[in-house]
């Protein structure tokens, strides 16, 4: 989750009747994995977004009915209606359901359940890096069946499955939510300072992933972290909660022990909990996914499977989209897709890219959020310097800002600053313009961001519309 608007949310007022969710928005990223989910136990899922296209399709594809638009007749008959974060209370669907008398949840309170009610469970948590951590696991204990959610579509795939009494969840800290959760196993990745339209700042988040890490029976924690590592700290001073760490750190109980990277990836060499020293490929670049590969083996490993198998399941996993995926190579040029818009991912993805080419690297960013970029808005931007070219597009808010919209002029004046040369453009038409002209062979062009600018990369590869510059 990108951004969201604080809102409280209240407990159901007892187990939710599954049978026949409405999901309001259901094409988003939590509710369209919590619909695949539920449509394959048999359930008679029905939704309603504003937005159709790949996911609505996709939805229907598994038996979903999904409507465009909000209507309160889209309610008839549901057992539940299901609203996310950035759902506005007036909306119709849920002003009619609260009328008719029909339950009305937060996808929150369907995860808990969920989770509450599987043989086993993984809740995977943290600021960044959740989608790939939760389906590499899923990958690794793929010979269990597990059933899982994610806020992210695997390569070849969809966002949530039916499968074993085995569940793996993504968990959302967005907006405090991902505290209602009691997992057999917690996953912890990092805790930054993210999301300041619910979190006054990083200690703030380590407090609500704390209360997450506490109440489940083992805590899996990333060593080299600083805010995982406090959450660590704090779960260890109370409760029973057994505690395993994993990273590139001295003393970690699953500790790296090399990372080669190549093209494709890296091999990653670890030493695990009993001492056995094991290696797997990853076949997404960069370090963030070699960390998240870890985070999945170290759980895999404490849900008792063998070191061997975990690590086979790792290597034959093909990615997730928008992270780090390679959209394709014209002329000469590689266009890399990143779902980067935190300062400490972006920075992660601009050194990425950097390794997979002898060019330049060009960034095509789209912030998200006017309070976010209001707030973090001049470390975008320093992240955004370590690029040689930025194409900056407008501020993309998913929900309305309480003080308007936000311009980006601390971004670009940060990643001039920091030494990167700065195009403001006005939408997706004009930076793939701009894209084009600047490319190179040798060039690396980085879509980066969470709304329209993940369609740049198709434009930029069609010759008829948009061909990349050869020089």
């Amino acid at each position: 989750m990108v951004e969201t608007r604080y809102v409280e949310i209240p407990p159901p007022a007892g187990p939710l009747d599954l049978s026949r969710p409405h999901f309001v928005g259901i094409c988003g990223a939590g509710m369209s994995a919590l619909a695949h989910l539920l449509a394959g136990r048999g359930a008679q899922v029905s939704g309603s977004d504003l937005r159709m296209g790949e996911a609505a399709a996709a939805l229907e594809e598994a038996g979903c009915r999904v409507r465009s638009g909000h209507d309160a007749a889209n309610t008839v008959g549901a057992s539940v209606v299901v609203w996310s974060s950035v759902i506005d209370a007036a909306n119709p669907e849920i002003i009619a359901a609260r009328a008719a008398g029909v339950p009305v949840a937060h996808r929150s309170h369907v995860l808990a359940q969920l989770v509450a009610e599987a043989d086993r469970s993984v809740v995977v948590a943290g600021t960044h890096g959740k989608s790939t951590a939760t389906m590499m696991l899923a990958a690794a204990v793929g010979h269990l069946h597990p059933s899982w959610v994610a806020g992210a579509a695997p390569a070849v795939s969809v966002n949530g499955r039916t499968g074993s009494g085995l569940l793996i969840a993504e968990g959302d800290e967005s907006d405090r939510s991902v505290a209602l959760y009691r997992p057999d196993v917690a996953v912890v990745l990092n805790a930054d300072d993210d999301h300041p339209e619910t979190f006054s700042g990083t200690g703030d988040v380590v407090g609500t992933l704390t209360d997450f890490a506490a109440r489940a029976k083992t805590l899996v924690v990333s060593a080299d972290d600083a805010g995982a590592r406090e959450v660590a700290s704090r779960v260890r001073g109370h409760g029973d909660t057994r505690v395993v760490t994993f990273g590139a750190s001295a003393g970690a109980d699953v500790r790296l022990l090399s990372a080669a990277p190549s093209q494709a990836g890296s091999t990653v060499t670890v030493l695990g909990l009993d001492g056995e020293r094991m290696s797997w490929t990853v076949r997404t670049p960069g370090r963030p996914a070699v960390l998240a590969s870890l985070a999945a083996y170290a759980a895999g490993r404490v849900l008792g499977e063998r070191p061997e198998v975990l690590a086979a399941g790792l290597s034959g996993f093909a990615g997730v989209r928008r992270r780090m995926e390679l959209v394709g190579e014209r002329r000469g040029v590689r266009v890399v897709d990143s779902f980067a818009h935190h300062p400490t991912a972006i920075a992660a993805d601009i050194t990425t890219a950097r390794e997979l080419g002898g060019g330049r690297v060009i960034v095509a960013f789209e912030p998200c959020g006017s309070t976010r970029v209001r707030v973090l808005g001049a470390r975008m931007g320093a992240a955004l310097g370590a690029a040689d070219e930025v194409v900056l597009l407008p501020v993309r808010d998913a929900v309305p800002s309480s003080a308007g919209p936000a311009v980006p002029d601390e971004i670009e004046e940060a990643a001039v600053g920091a030494g990167a040369h700065v195009c403001r453009v006005d939408g997706l038409a004009s930076a793939a313009d701009a894209v084009a002209a600047l490319a190179a062979p040798g060039d690396v062009v980085l879509t980066m961001g969470v709304g329209e600018v993940a369609d740049l990369g198709a434009l930029l590869l069609v010759p008829a519309d948009r061909p990349l510059t050869v020089v």
